[in-house]
């Protein structure tokens, strides 16, 4: 057996787990059905690895923001991250979950032992959202196995990597208890709740697009999968239960989305456009650094700066700053005004450019955005886990066992 979230990179065996059982495949293998659900060992299951690799990941965010790094702190938060991957191997137990799940995709017209028969074609939907699918060639269940895993490896890397940041965000920001109370107030909340919203639609629409992939639309293994995770938007039930998820993995992120970080898009753009043009009109100011009070009167670009300055609206606190500290003549550039223009701009420059503490820098705002769509990039490696087990599962199809109602 194989499953779409595990992270182990070997294949697990099916075990018997109905109570009787007296149909057996040369003499000593017992065919299976619809009550076996369970396997001979446990698989390492990415769910509870990224819910706990996710807290522990903005845990050490926080540890980050608020101390200097150093071997001490790189040691904590090395040894935070190893203890919540221990914690999700050593806790998690596949029983119960399988234990919960059902078949696909069985047999209906046989039974061994008063049960459906499965088959190569049937899958078992774990209740923790995976699907293990059968394959009887041991050399494919284990290629199938390392591709699969590899795939959830990187998944939850990028969650680990992306609670990182959201901690380091929230510790410049003000700490933690800080970006929850935002969260809890009215506007806080309809703004995470339209993250959550947003992150639901983008990720439901990637997944769509991914599933409808012209290349798969042959692989029966890969359209198996996707008949089986059809959901009923007509049934109020699904629409709750889709709905309770989406809150549940926003909560225990640490960090819900907020859909105001998209609203930065424009904040990030205006940010960026701002520092380029302070840079350039700074860069135009440092001509003049070396000329004295005679040099400057005299000079046709000083004169065009300073008309430029008087003139273009975006210049208005350049001009508003220099104006205000100076009591010569406002036609002519002086050395104090130079020098003061270079003063502000540089100012405007530093304060917005890498500041981590100014909510509206370009690393901390464009950081928000790159979060929001963590969940997207996430999405695409959890997608590829199912069409790896889909590329390879087919090539089981020579090694089978037929399984066919008796005449």
């Amino acid at each position: 057996m194989v499953c779409t979230y595990q992270q182990n990179t070997d294949p697990k065996k099916l075990d018997v787990t109905r109570a009787k059982v007296s149909v057996f495949y040369k003499k000593d293998k017992a065919l299976l059905t619809v009550e076996d659900r369970n396997t001979d060992e446990k698989f390492i299951c990415k769910s509870p690895m990224n819910l706990l690799m996710g807290l522990a990941g903005l845990a050490v965010g926080l540890i980050l923001a608020s101390n200097p790094i150093g071997w001490v702190v790189a040691g904590i938060c090395v040894g935070i991250l190893v203890a919540a991957a221990t914690i999700a191997i050593v806790t998690h137990k596949c029983t119960g979950p399988l234990q919960k799940g059902k078949w696909i995709n069985f047999k209906k017209t046989v039974y061994f032992n008063g049960h459906r028969a499965i088959t190569q074609l049937s899958m078992l939907m774990c209740d923790s959202g995976g699907m293990l699918q059968p394959i009887i060639s041991y050399d494919v269940a284990c290629k199938a196995a390392k591709a699969i895993a590899w795939e959830n490896i990187k998944e939850t890397t990028v969650v680990t990597v992306g609670a990182i940041a959201s901690g380091f965000l929230m510790g410049k920001g003000g700490g933690f208890l800080n970006a929850m109370k935002g969260i809890f107030t009215k506007s806080g909340a309809l703004f995470t709740l339209g993250g959550i919203g947003t992150t639901y639609a983008m990720t439901s629409y990637q997944q769509h697009v991914m599933r409808g992939n012209e290349a798969y639309a042959d692989n029966e293994v890969y359209q198996r999968m996707n008949e089986a995770d059809k959901k009923d938007y007509g049934d109020i039930k699904t629409i709750g239960e889709e709905f309770g998820n989406s809150i549940k993995d926003a909560a225990l992120s640490g960090a819900p989305p907020n859909i105001s970080d998209l609203a930065g898009v424009v904040q990030l753009y205006r940010t960026g456009q701002l520092i380029i043009q302070d840079a350039t009109l700074r860069a135009q100011f440092e001509k003049l650094a070396t000329m004295n009070r005679q040099q400057l009167n005299s000079s046709q670009l000083a004169q065009n700066i300073w008309r430029e300055v008087q003139t273009n609206p975006k210049y208005e606190s350049v001009y508003n700053a220099v104006k205000r500290n100076s009591n010569y003549n406002q036609n002519r550039v002086t050395p104090t005004m130079r020098n003061n223009a270079i003063s502000h701009l540089d100012d405007s420059i530093n304060n917005n450019k890498w500041s981590l503490n100014n909510p509206n820098s370009l690393l901390s705002k464009g950081a928000s955005i790159a979060l929001f769509f963590v969940p997207l990039v996430s999405g695409y490696f959890s997608e590829n886990a199912r069409r790896k087990l889909a590329d390879i599962a087919v090539q089981d199809a020579t090694d089978s066992i037929s399984v066919r109602t008796s005449k």
